[in-house]
């Protein structure tokens, strides 16, 4: 068993709609990163995170999951979460053990009830956030119209640092505004992309998106902001260390693209969770009880004794009262 420091540990509750593919973004990430060794779909009973008779039966989720990867040698333990209105406490309760929130949005529906409300408990809980917008390969998918419907309804410092490549059935990967580089996908669920230099009729757009991003950056930053007045622009250095701060501080929401159907995206999203949302040990100190029931006080660090987060407790007919952590 490989053994973790804290610095190496993403803890992450993935929230939204029901429908979003939260779920399929899950098993997405499972396949990629090894640790399962097929694509699970909700739609044939072997997500693998919808494990559940009644899940598999209504092909939903119905109660908070935990999954684990590990990627670059980093561990990522995944909160899947239920995103119909019946079970969407089980969202808020997933929250407040994870150290990051990853909102997904439907390309086609964009913002929905249930999305707003995983929003708020992400802000309840002051979580830094990513915003994924999937299911970019279905019909009616928009670019545009999805980014307008996260800006309007959960503010305008969310702000993509990629853009598509295509839409709909055209779906095929994405350009990062970072790198400046593109990620084509095959279109047969491996997973599998080359990289390259950002196609012709892509260029605009992403240099547009680009100057919009510095300037979300600059502008949450004094330091960067008078750098960008000098010089115009920020180095790539200077925009991921800009961007983590700002995620982690809560001012900069950044927004990534995929279809976890198709498998496309999941690698720049893993890289994004592991260069951009904080570590295990950021939470800094936190408040518990003891065994003799005692409010103790724990600093998020390697040195300190075991501590665990109980984010749910249920009984088994078999094993009785189990708590989950």
């Amino acid at each position: 068993m490989n053994v973790y420091e804290g610095k190496n540990i993403r803890n992450v509750g993935i929230v939204g709609h029901g429908g979003s593919g939260k779920t399929s973004l899950v098993s997405a990430i499972l396949f990629d990163t090894g640790a399962t060794n097929r694509l699970g779909r909700v739609e044939d009973g072997n997500a693998p995170t919808d494990y559940d008779e009644d899940e598999i039966e209504r092909k939903i989720t119905i109660a908070a999951k935990l999954a684990f990867c590990e990627w670059n040698k980093t561990k990522i333990n995944i909160l899947d979460t239920p995103g119909f209105g019946n079970f969407i406490q089980e969202a808020r309760g997933a929250l407040r053990v994870a150290d990051a929130a990853i909102v997904v949005v439907d390309a086609v529906s964009g913002i929905m009830v249930q999305t707003e409300k995983g929003w708020g408990y992400a802000e309840e809980f002051q979580l830094p956030r990513l915003v994924v917008v999937n299911r970019m390969d279905r019909d009616t998918a928009s670019f545009e119209r999805s980014l307008e419907s996260i800006q309007k309804s959960l503010g305008r410092m969310c702000v993509p640092i990629q853009i598509p490549l295509g839409e709909e059935k055209a779906f095929k990967g994405v350009v990062d505004l970072i790198q400046m580089k593109a990620y084509v996908y095959q279109t047969d669920g491996s997973g599998k992309f080359t990289e390259s230099d950002i196609p012709a009729d892509a260029k605009d757009r992403a240099q547009e998106y680009r100057d919009k991003l510095v300037e979300a950056v600059a502008e949450s930053d004094e330091k960067l902001m008078e750098k960008f007045f000098e010089s115009g622009s920020l180095t790539d250095e200077e925009m991921i260390a800009g961007l983590k701060n700002q995620v982690g501080e809560g001012k900069i929401y950044p927004v990534l693209y995929t279809s976890a159907i198709g498998n496309m995206g999941i690698q720049p999203l893993l890289n994004t969770i592991l260069n951009l949302l904080p570590d295990a040990v950021a939470r800094g100190t936190v408040t518990g009880k003891d065994l003799q029931g005692k409010d103790v006080q724990r600093k998020m660090a390697d040195s300190e004794p075991f501590s665990a987060f109980v984010f749910k407790t249920f009984s088994d007919p078999f094993t009785g009262r189990i708590s989950e952590h």
